[in-house]
């Protein structure tokens, strides 16, 4: 019965209500069907190891799907409008463009993703406590994208390299 019903329910709460939580409970199933775990404690550890696999970036679940997606809402859109519409217009279309094309690996996907929601307003402390990762993670991951950037456009270099608001 707790497979059921009530491990989808936790597994819902612990996600935020992502579509990703019916995969989770499968994932954490294969964890301990081979455990003899007492069907009193049952609740109360399947939700110690989805919330573990669920936050936690090194985690088997996080290795196995290999992508922090699930840690980002992907419904908003990057605000950058501007009132001017010269060299800066040209250089938000650009990035616009660049945050759309698909990604070639996790790992650029993942850069993104954390920028993205940088852009969006949140600051590092903010994206640290939505997504668990490190400061020092989440100030590498930008300063990769601001160099991935400028590679891909020569005229972005001083834009990238002088904004440290960015």
């Amino acid at each position: 019965m707790f497979w059921e019903h009530e491990a989808y329910k936790i597994a819902k709460k612990i996600t935020g209500g992502s579509d990703l939580h019916k995969d989770l409970v499968g994932h954490i199933y294969l964890l301990l069907h081979d455990r003899n775990i007492p069907e009193e404690d049952l609740p109360r550890t399947f939700a110690r190891f989805a919330f573990n696999q669920w936050k936690w970036p090194g985690s088997d679940w996080n290795k196995q799907f290999n992508t922090m997606a699930h840690m980002v809402s992907l419904d908003y859109d990057i605000p950058l409008q501007s009132d001017d519409e010269n060299e800066e217009g040209e250089y938000q279309e650009y990035l616009r463009e660049y945050m759309e094309r698909e990604s070639t690996d996790d790992q650029e996907l993942f850069i993104k993703e954390v920028t993205r929601m940088h852009l969006y307003g949140m600051t590092y402390r903010d994206i640290r406590s939505q997504t668990g990762l490190s400061l020092r993670v989440i100030h590498s991951a930008i300063k990769q994208f601001k160099y991935d950037l400028s590679n891909n456009h020569p005229d972005v270099h001083w834009v990238c390299q002088g904004s440290p608001d960015f």
